[in-house]
């Protein structure tokens, strides 16, 4: 997802130093936002909490519409043939990388609720698991989130510093 503007067709010049941070700041701050929500209403700074996560999310948010609007992210969401070589290879690599990342944040998740869901019908140990949709909900929504911007991730990591002359 590219969001291309009249004024920035090529998207938004940023410094890999500010795209470094800002994937830093929607990656700890969406599940901080989630996690969060999930204290309970009843409990002392319940609300507070609740209300604090949200802002949280709706930052992660905000971040991401800048990121999507990025020329780095346009990179990783353009077809090949708006593209130089050297864009393509970069993209494919990180493809290769952001999707090997991807499947194994996926494989791990799987083996938790397989898991959490054997114990507990053991009686063994109880631990979280997702039982409503909010829950469900938060969880697509940073699959979704790290699917579009893990591939950006790799190349602003994998970039290394200017060289001072």
């Amino acid at each position: 997802m590219f969001i291309r503007s009249k004024a920035h067709p090529f998207g938004r010049q940023l410094n890999t130093g500010t795209v470094r941070m800002l994937l830093i700041g929607l990656y700890v701050l969406y599940p901080l936002g989630c996690l969060l929500q999930l204290v309970p209403l009843t409990s002392g700074g319940g609300a507070a909490l609740s209300l604090a996560g949200l802002g949280a999310v709706v930052a992660s948010l905000v971040i991401f519409t800048v990121l999507a609007g990025s020329s780095l992210h346009r990179q990783t969401q353009e077809p090949e043939s708006l593209l130089d070589e050297r864009e393509r290879d970069e993209r494919n690599r990180a493809s290769f990388q952001a999707h090997s990342v991807f499947s194994g944040i996926v494989l791990i998740g799987v083996l938790y609720m397989m898991l959490t869901t054997d114990m507990a019908a053991n009686g063994k140990l109880a631990l979280w698991q997702p039982t409503e949709g909010a829950h469900w909900n938060a969880i697509f929504g940073g699959l979704i989130l790290l699917s579009f911007t893990l591939p950006g991730a790799v190349i602003a990591f994998g970039k290394s510093p200017p060289e001072v002359d």
